[in-house]
């Protein structure tokens, strides 16, 4: 099988390239990587030498196929040639293709089989189905019957199908490839035509000509085929399509019909429709939203370094920034919806942008501001250029980002949208920033003209229950400021100048929509006792102060889960012990004796510290993290535990080890806390001894060995996040992986039975910290399986505290049988919505 070596100048680029291929082509295909300069090839640039020795490791008697980026990459692939043997350099083929999506079709054609010119000529034309898509030039002709390096059509009975693709995203990249290696796999000559658009029949064994057809969910396919094994090809990617190519179904499209529209009134043109995105009614004046651009100073610069330099600050600032507002609202709108602050942050490591803000102001003297806003404006364009309208929304992320360095070069103050009286919100769109920055108090409804349900501010202002209309004509910006209007987040329309009925009626739904709110805080102080007297503890998931301030507000029976990165993250050097003691201990009060538990530091791998040395890792997940770099790091380690016992000798502190996956690393962790307070014992320094400790489980093997971990800890607690992606193999950031990551699935349940039996047996109790603990839909299963306590982001906690109220043990119990017989996730959220409903109020 022929070889491939990707050659880049980030080093980070080409690996994160090489998983995306391999889950393309698989892992036959043998990919070298040489990439980035310096020591450890951890900064920018290429080396020939390198390149070279990683041709040499790969190298196949089939031939070596080598894709490099542009500009010093080329020169330095050309001069690692003159460094081979003879017999090698024979064997390699410089492939002019684009890097990122000519290895995708590259990799796909060598796990075919194909030689060094089939994979070349097909990784050339990976840009052939963008640029007909974008209309850049016109679509190239159908093939021939007979072209250069595709055989003729068999001759035989020509056999033909019609199937509707109806899986989520049709023919893109990875139902694509799996649809090409299947027609590959048989002697007939395979054509496709898309019959919904109309489009020329294309090969089935080019990935490059399948993305031609811009084949959706729901679009017809026709596919023909002709040779000694045509009818068994047509079986097995009838098949194939059949099952969705693994994935789960799309999700159902609304139709007219299931949105009744509110009768106009007085007339139609009073009525704005638009897509609902977050539910909720309000009534109120229009206030017309709109940022003002930050400012761009049109200086050249003379000393090229210090624009650099002055970027490269403002970036820092801006990146702490963010990931103090991700931590901010990790508790007003839970850790996933919170990530995309996480993915802000990644933007200012964007290798494009830095390298073309560089390169404008060594080459072209621009000023900093101005060669950071021309490269962000190049990517944002990039973005917008694009057909799918999920990625036409990232150009948004990409515009907030920008302006919030912008701000901080320019020296202007980040925009707090403040109001003076309760207002609907219209704007073209929000940014992420923007929307999180809302006063909540003045802030009734939310009118977008762009942005969908998939939209950043679309899932924040749910998250933060605001509700929200997106898709509206441009007619509302013409309505004058002040005017009144009717929002209905659940229909998706504003009405304009409401009659007196009509305002009644929504003032209505308003306040029966608050007062259901407002119940369910009410009594949210109140123990979550089942109808039979099971005890339930709801407490909460928290990140810093202010989170267990409003943990208390909500009624949080303790913290099940204090998050102790605050401390590390965005800074230069490990916080000191009494810096650790000091907002430990300051939270363990804001409790007032309620228990807290305190996880040790769960960074590394994929949240690296700067002031750790660790070795670069393939898949940090499966890394050193969490434990395993605490008891690398001892000096680390035993600051933290020195810090949380001090802390616990007048709170009501407990610990947890985090990532834990077997019985060694669980005695090896206990050991370190006893000589620790063997040290503070000796010092005459206060501490909380003995002091409860337990580990989170969340990796499989820390679930099946919970009968051998059970007598060495006093509790458990189940990380459903992470032990869903490591049971299922489903990495939680890859969105094509959602229908397997979903931690109601039967097989993480399963798991989860199996650690509450193990506690029960040796009388510890279990609980649950991740976003499972919070499903209305999973509270009655987890309890059920035995969970005795819930831990969640605040705001849902007076919701989750009603569902357990609505409880007897016993119907928990077959809502837990009920879920453990079903075949996948989505039957088990079916069977837990119809079982809430049967479920009387309290």
């Amino acid at each position: 099988m022929v070889s491939l070596v990707l050659v880049s100048h980030s080093k980070l680029l080409a690996e994160s390239l090489v998983n995306l291929v391999r889950q393309m082509a698989g892992e036959e295909v043998k990919i070298g990587v040489a990439a980035g300069a310096g020591e450890n090839h951890d900064e920018f640039g290429t080396d020939a030498t390198q390149i070279a020795q990683v041709i040499q490791e790969v190298d196949s008697p089939e031939g070596i196929v080598v894709l490099m980026d542009l500009g010093s990459a080329i020169l330095s692939a050309e001069m690692a040639l003159e460094l081979l043997p003879e017999d090698v350099r024979s064997r390699v083929h410089f492939c002019p293709a684009p890097l990122v999506e000519g290895a995708i079709a590259a990799g796909v054609q060598a796990s075919l089989g194909n030689d060094p010119q089939t994979i070349c000529r097909e990784a050339c034309q990976a840009l052939q189905p963008k640029a007909e898509q974008l209309h850049f030039s016109e679509p190239a002709p159908a093939p021939a019957a007979v072209e250069e390096g595709v055989p003729a059509p068999t001759a035989g009975e020509i056999h033909t199908i019609v199937l509707e693709l109806t899986n989520a995203h049709g023919l893109h990249a990875r139902p694509a490839a799996r649809f090409v290696q299947t027609a590959s796999r048989f002697k007939a000559d395979i054509r496709v035509a898309n019959l919904t658009t109309g489009s020329a029949a294309v090969s089935a064994k080019s990935l490059n000509a399948l993305a031609t057809l811009g084949a959706l969910h729901g679009h017809q396919i026709q596919i023909q085929a002709q040779g000694d094994q045509a009818a068994e090809a047509l079986q097995a990617l009838a098949k194939l399509v059949e099952e969705r190519f693994g994935e789960a179904a799309a999700p159902p499209q609304p139709t007219p019909s299931a949105v009744p529209a509110i009768e106009p009134q007085p007339s139609d043109e009073h009525i704005l429709r638009g897509l609902p995105v977050s539910e909720g009614v309000a009534v109120a004046p229009i206030f017309h939203y709109e940022s003002l651009p930050p400012l761009i100073p049109d200086y050249q610069a003379k000393d090229t370094a210090t624009e650099w330099q002055k970027l490269q600050g403002a970036l820092e600032k801006v990146r702490r920034a963010i990931l103090e507002r991700q931590r901010e609202m990790v508790n007003r709108v839970g850790e996933d919806e919170a990530a995309i602050f996480e993915a802000h942050a990644l933007l200012l490591s964007d290798e494009e942008l830095l390298e073309n803000a560089r390169m404008l102001i060594e080459k072209k003297h621009y000023n900093a501001a101005r060669a950071w806003k021309e490269s962000v404006d190049t990517i944002i364009a990039r973005f917008q250029a694009l057909a799918d309208d999920y990625l036409k929304q990232r150009a948004v992320d990409v515009q907030d980002v920008g302006n919030q360095v912008l701000r901080e070069l320019s020296g202007e103050a980040h925009e707090k949208i403040v109001f003076q009286e309760p207002v609907i919100l219209v704007a073209d769109d929000l940014t992420p920033t923007e929307t999180a920055s809302l006063d909540l108090e003045r802030v009734q409804g939310i009118a977008l003209l762009s942005g969908g349900a998939t939209s950043h501010s679309a899932i924040l202002a749910r998250s933060l229950g605001i509700p929200a209309v997106t898709g509206l004509p441009m007619r509302i910006k013409q309505i004058p400021q002040q005017t009144p209007v009717a929002l209905d987040g659940f229909k998706g329309e504003v009405l304009i100048q409401p009659d007196e009925r009509i305002r009644q009626e929504f003032e209505a739904r308003r306040t029966r929509w608050l007062e259901e709110k407002q119940r369910l805080l009410a009594s949210t102080h109140q123990a979550a006792v089942t109808r039979d007297g099971l005890v339930i503890e709801v407490a909460a998931n928290v990140g810093n102060l202010t989170d267990a301030q409003t943990a208390v507000q909500n009624g949080a029976d303790g913290v099940g889960l204090l998050r102790t990165e605050f401390l590390f993250l965005t800074r230069q050097t490990a916080p000191t012990e009494e810096e650790q003691y000091q907002a430990i201990h300051q939270i363990g009060l804001t409790l007032q004796g309620k228990p807290v538990i305190v996880r040790t530091l769960d960074v590394g791998g994929d949240k690296p510290l700067p002031y750790i040395n660790q070795q670069p890792e393939a898949n940090p997940f499966l890394g050193v993290r969490a434990l395993r770099l605490s008891l690398q790091q001892p000096h680390l380690f035993r600051t933290q535990l020195r810090a949380i016992l001090r802390a616990g000798a007048d709170t009501y502190l407990r610990i947890m080890f985090p990532m834990v996956a077997s019985i060694e690393e669980v005695h090896q962790a206990n050991q370190f806390l006893q000589k620790v307070h063997q040290e503070l014992q000796e010092e005459g320094l206060p501490h909380r001894w003995p002091i409860e400790t337990g580990i989170m489980v969340e990796i499989p093997s820390a679930a099946v060995l919970a009968d051998a971990l059970a007598p060495h800890v006093a509790f458990f607690s189940i990380g459903t996040n992470d032990l869903t992606q490591y049971t299922m193999a489903a990495e939680r950031g890859n969105p094509q992986l959602n229908y397997l990551n979903d931690a109601l699935h039967p097989a993480v349940l399963r798991l989860i039975g199996e650690v509450t039996a193990a506690a029960e047996t040796h009388g510890i109790w279990v609980g649950v910290c991740g976003e499972l603990a919070g499903d209305p839909l999973a509270v009655p299963i987890l309890i059920g399986l035995g969970v005795r306590e819930l831990s969640l982001n605040a705001a849902g906690i007076p919701r989750v505290k009603a569902v357990v109220r609505n409880l007897t043990t016993e119907q928990a119990k077959q809502a837990a049988r009920q879920a453990l017989a079903c075949s996948n996730a989505q039957e088990v959220r079916e069977m837990a919505a119809n079982f809430l409903k049967t479920l009387p109020e309290k």
